[in-house]
């Protein structure tokens, strides 16, 4: 479930305006990187593999030409003699030079666009990622600037010279240690950063940085090793693919969806821990970005990005009413996600933790539906409309609405209900 803001984020909305940097414009950054590359791949990557089709068809069609051409040519010489349908040892090699001669003018154009498309785009996504990484520890280290009171740097007369406030040689000294951190440190090791340094949970639980760490190795093949693969990566990854060295690895639709699923849910874990930590004033429209993920996921179908969030969100503890019904609709959506996967016992188990006695509507419609009762939703429905200004555009959109849309006689008696 999703809550629609309007008016009462009129300040946030003047802060954006604002330009506010903080962990949230980092998210906001991070997930508008991550779409855009989804995006560029899902686009480009359909025209890239028809362009490929369309080269694979051509040289195709090329070589039946030429085969035939020569075929023909053959026949014809075969049948000058009746007596004798044969063709002498000179005669083939004339015409095997011939198809040969054919076949070298064919244009030399390799169906390799999608690869090459792949390719950058599973670059980028590495790379935002990255920048994902940087952009924390900026912020971190500009905000705590006493947490580097007892880091020694080593400063020249002449660079000291070269600063007109303290606070501008402050933060290109923090630049100078943000890029140290990122250039000598691997990336296991400014994960441990993040962990021993900044009291930053890594949610093992919920991030396989297993599979992150894989990807991140394949990333370096692919810059620095023409994408063949090494004694580094296999024993960097445990060689989950069972690759052997020399072989070539390709990125193709499904392993870099997998990619990016992993790393949206270790980016945006990653982010709501700093945010709870350094932003605290910020904290309900951090457990509403939760919510909203929970809920973009499930309109995805990314249910066990769904449950992993959810579960994340089970630690949080709500301090006023907004957070309460944040955390309420995380915990429908989890169910919801629970129930598309036929998981039916878990979906209990779930509902039990939910009380709508004294909730809306439209919190008593989800818990009906998703119990499998159906009798008074018409009744809750007119109730919802007022109280929740539920609409049918909610109604044809939701994924809580999915399980009684498909069932014809309770959908029509639904859709009658926002005609009255």
């Amino acid at each position: 479930m999703k809550e629609e803001k309007d008016s009462k984020d009129s300040s946030s909305q003047e802060e954006k305006k604002e330009k506010v940097y903080n962990v949230e414009s980092i998210y906001d950054t991070y997930f508008e990187n991550l779409n855009s590359v989804k995006l560029y791949f899902n686009k480009f990557g359909n025209l890239a593999s028809g362009e490929d089709e369309s080269i694979k068809e051509k040289s195709k069609e090329f070589f039946d030409q030429a085969l035939t051409e020569i075929t023909e040519e053959m026949e014809r010489v075969k049948n000058k003699d009746k007596d004798d349908d044969t063709i002498t040892k000179e005669e083939a090699e004339i015409f095997f030079k011939k198809f040969a001669r054919k076949l070298r003018k064919q244009p030399k154009i390799s169906p390799k666009n999608y690869e090459i498309l792949s390719r950058s785009s599973f670059l980028m996504l590495n790379n935002y990622f990255e920048y994902l990484i940087a952009d924390l520890l900026s912020y971190y280290y500009n905000k705590f600037k006493n947490s580097l009171n007892q880091k020694e740097f080593k400063f020249t007369l002449k660079e000291l010279n070269e600063y007109d406030t303290i606070e501008e040689a402050t933060k290109d000294l923090i630049v100078k240690e943000v890029e140290n951190l990122i250039i000598d440190k691997s990336f296991n090791e400014l994960l441990e950063h993040f962990k021993d340094k900044l009291s930053i949970s890594l949610e093992k639980d919920l991030i396989n940085w297993d599979e992150i760490i894989e990807i991140r190795e394949r990333r370096h093949l692919i810059v620095h090793n023409s994408s063949v693969v090494n004694k580094k990566y296999i024993s960097r990854t445990k060689n989950p693919y069972n690759y052997k060295i020399g072989d070539v690895v390709h990125i193709d639709k499904d392993y870099f969806l997998k990619s990016w699923l992993q790393f949206k849910l270790a980016g945006q874990l990653l982010i709501f821990n700093c945010w709870g930590n350094w932003d605290k004033d910020n904290i309900d429209n951090a457990i509403y970005q939760i919510m909203i993920q929970t809920f973009e996921d499930l309109n995805s179908k990314n249910y066990d990005l769904v449950c992993k969030t959810c579960k994340y969100s089970e630690q949080i503890e709500p301090k006023n009413e907004d957070q309460e019904d944040c955390i309420l609709r995380i915990k429908v959506n989890n169910a919801i996600s629970l129930k598309k996967q036929n998981k039916d016992n878990e979906v209990k188990k779930v509902l039990k933790k939910i009380k709508v006695g004294t909730a809306t509507p439209l919190f008593k419609i989800a818990h009906n539906i998703l119990n499998d009762k159906h009798e008074n939703l018409a009744e809750l429905f007119t109730q919802a409309i007022v109280v929740d200004k539920l609409n049918i555009d909610w109604y044809l959109e939701w994924p809580i609405f999915d399980f009684v849309r498909e069932k014809d006689e309770i959908n029509k008696i639904l859709i009658k209900t926002f005609k009255n």
